[in-house]
C-alpha cells in the first residue's frame, strides 16, 4: 500500500511566493506613481491650453485681451469654450491685464518639478524659466504670459 502525501504547500514555499510578490510590488510602485504623475501633468496641460486658447480667440476677435476676469465673472465668448473646472473654482487662478503685461497665474497645482517641466514641454518649450509658461516663485504655480513688454 502506498503512503498518502498531502497535497498542500509547505510553509517555506508560501513564504517564497509571498516574498516574490512583495518584491515585484516594490519594483512596480515607482513606475505606477510616475505614470500617474505624468497623466496628471498632461491633463492639466491640456486644460491650461484650452483656457489660454479661449483667451487668445477672444483677443483675436475683440482686438484686445479682457480687462479683468475671475472664474465667476468672465466674458461669454471665453466661458463658452471652457470646461467646468475653470468656471466652478476647481482650478485656483487669477488673470492680470496691464499695459505691459497680460498673464494668467494657475496656483495650488501641487506639482513636482518633473510634472511642471512635462506640462511646459506640452504647452511651450520644456523650460519653465523661458517661453510663455513660467514657474512661479518657489514653485507655487505656473504663469502663462500672453503679452510681456519689459
Amino acid at each position: 500500500m502506498q503512503a498518502k502525501h498531502p497535497r498542500a504547500f509547505s510553509l517555506i514555499e508560501l513564504m517564497v511566493v509571498v516574498t516574490t510578490i512583495g518584491i515585484l510590488a516594490l519594483l512596480a510602485t515607482p513606475g505606477i506613481r510616475l505614470a500617474a504623475d505624468r497623466t496628471q501633468a498632461t491633463a492639466t496641460a491640456n486644460d491650461i491650453r484650452v483656457f489660454t486658447e479661449a483667451i487668445e480667440f477672444y483677443s483675436t476677435s475683440e482686438g484686445n485681451y479682457p480687462e479683468a476676469m475671475t472664474y465667476t465673472r468672465m466674458p461669454n465668448e471665453i466661458s463658452s469654450y471652457l470646461a467646468t473646472p475653470w468656471k466652478n473654482g476647481s482650478y485656483s487662478w487669477f488673470y492680470v491685464n496691464t499695459d505691459d503685461l497680460t498673464y494668467v497665474y494657475v496656483y495650488n497645482l501641487n506639482f513636482t518639478a518633473e510634472q511642471a517641466v512635462r506640462l511646459d514641454s506640452i504647452i511651450d518649450d520644456g523650460n519653465v524659466a523661458t517661453g510663455v509658461v513660467r514657474m512661479a516663485v518657489n514653485g507655487s504655480g505656473l504663469i502663462y504670459l500672453f503679452k510681456y513688454d519689459p
